[in-house]
């Protein structure tokens, strides 16, 4: 999660990985709808991670001190009990595998890095397929796949906010799938910093056979928080949407005490990434303004790779900090 409305600037960059990527911690399991076809109303959880614990292969903070802030928090992620006993990993699980390169990072020097494109290495999905190079940008963390293969995630989880690059070869129709994650300092409870504010969201992607981020995608939440009352959240066959609950920068419950302020959680689908899986009860994919996004030079420098791709997230991109989406292109988008 992020203060200012930023988008965490994810290109994706393919470091060479022709296997799935393992998961560092567990994913959650069963999918998002209960047995016999019933809606998933969601598990309730109150309160913040007890165990929080550092992510494997991912810097605890900026290395670069001219960007170290006083208020930056370790990337950390943590494991909350919901009111039916179910664990849930916040803000989400994370892949280990390939990290896309960075084309700007100011966490590792002055920002842009020139040379990209020469670290890149292909990652073979489908030996028979096209090239493709991809740009990413989100707010704040990003995983790729593509045709259920794990393809890269983002360098940092957090900030500052980088933007990242990707190469994959693969065939059509080729299902691209993002999960995308509004990261928190506070897990299980959606808030960041000394001050438990709430942060923002949104993520564009851009692909070099035309394909990018629109809103023929299907995106869903899977972790909304902080929440005073989960009932704000109105959620039926046809998706979840918190956009019905409080906007305010610090809830109620935070104003009061951090550990009254409740998460609602939906189980992953395991299956989701393939390109079998059924998203046609997922809502289309609510396009967002970049000024509602992100100022940053992460993206606002290079604009111009993303084409004529557009932000987008789910309703609400203060309380959705946990969103998949999702789209398969039979071919190339001229």
């Amino acid at each position: 999660m992020r203060t200012a409305p930023l988008f965490l600037a994810l290109i994706v960059g393919l470091v060479g990985l022709s296997s799935p990527g393992r998961l560092l911690q567990a994913r959650q399991g069963a999918p998002g709808r209960a047995a016999g076809g019933a809606v998933d109303r969601g598990s309730v959880s109150m309160g913040e991670a007890t165990d929080r614990r550092a992510v494997k292969g991912v810097p605890p903070a900026c290395p670069n001190p001219v960007m170290v802030q006083p208020d930056v928090f370790p990337v950390q992620v943590g494991t909350v009990t919901s009111e039916d006993g179910k664990k849930w990993v916040v803000p989400a699980p994370v892949t280990e595998g390939a990290v896309a390169p960075d084309v700007y990072d100011t966490c590792i020097g002055t920002g842009d890095n020139p040379g990209y494109l020469s670290q890149l290495q292909t990652v073979v999905i489908d030996k028979d397929g096209v090239e493709i190079t991809g740009y990413i940008h989100a707010d704040n963390y990003f995983e790729l796949y593509v045709n259920g293969r794990y393809v890269a995630r983002d360098s940092i989880p957090m900030t500052p906010f980088n933007t990242s690059v990707v190469r994959f070869r693969a065939r059509y129709p080729m299902t691209y799938a993002i999960m995308g994650v509004d990261w928190e300092t506070h897990g299980g409870v959606g808030m960041e910093y000394a001050q438990y504010n709430v942060g923002d969201a949104g993520m564009i992607a851009y692909f070099s056979d035309g394909n990018g981020t629109h809103t023929d995608w299907r995106a869903e939440t899977f972790y909304v928080a902080p929440l005073d009352d989960p009932n704000c959240v109105r959620v039926t066959a046809a998706g979840r949407d918190s956009s019905f609950c409080s906007q305010a920068v610090r809830p109620v419950c935070a104003q009061k005490d951090p550990k009254e302020c409740k998460a609602l959680h939906f189980e992953i689908p395991p299956d989701w990434t393939s390109p079998k899986f059924s998203d046609a009860r997922w809502p289309a994919a609510i396009f967002w303004r970049p000024e509602e996004v992100t100022n940053q030079p992460a993206y606002v420098n290079y604009a111009k790779l993303f084409g004529d791709a557009e932000f987008i997230w789910t309703r609400n991109l203060h309380l959705d900090n946990l969103v998949l989406a999702r789209y398969t292109a039979k071919g190339p988008r001229r």
